[in-house]
């Protein structure tokens, strides 16, 4: 019986993968876990230091030029992000010592340039003269994200869903 030798196996191997459309290798899926992390912590919870710190700028430099954040309002694209952060924390948020809490983070879905994430988050307030911060806000965000041509993970979408708060009528970002 004529086999073919292992080396002919392995030349074949390597010309039928250099015959594989390219795209097809591109969109490959991604379960890096440095796609993860990087994701978790120069996006995930940058949001929440960002602006937490009343870094708006930041904040918004999180986010595609049409991305779409939808908090208790909808702000769409990076232009709007920035002015309803810097009227929200000029107008709301003052001197309150604020804190997103991110948490149970969960990969839907993560391909090499797009990610699908859904976390819980609570928010708390501290006002000046508060002994201690109080619980304002409690939603699940459900995000899609994307990679961007610089290699850097930012949000298409961010919306938050279940949704209660605190007796606070104006919702926090």
């Amino acid at each position: 019986m004529n086999r073919p030798s292992t080396s002919t196996l392995t030349v074949l191997t390597l010309l039928v993968l250099t015959l594989l459309p390219v795209p097809m290798l591109a969109q490959a899926p991604s379960d890096s876990v440095n796609d993860r992390v990087e994701i978790q912590e120069k996006l995930l919870y940058a949001y929440a230091y960002a602006y937490d710190s009343k870094d708006c700028v930041s904040f918004s430099n999180l986010f595609t030029t049409d991305a779409v954040l939808e908090v208790g309002g909808k702000a769409v694209g990076k232009d709007a992000i920035l002015k309803g952060c810097i009227a929200r924390q000029k107008n709301v948020v003052g001197n309150i010592k604020t804190r997103h809490n991110m948490m149970n983070i969960v990969f839907d879905r993560l391909t090499a340039g797009r990610a699908e994430t859904r976390a819980y988050v609570l928010l708390t307030w501290q006002k000046p003269g508060d002994q201690n911060p109080s619980v304002q806000f409690a939603a699940t965000y459900r995000d899609v994200i994307v990679k961007s041509d610089e290699g850097r993970w930012l949000f298409k979408e961010r919306k938050a869903i279940d949704m209660s708060s605190a007796g606070t009528a104006d919702l926090p970002q």
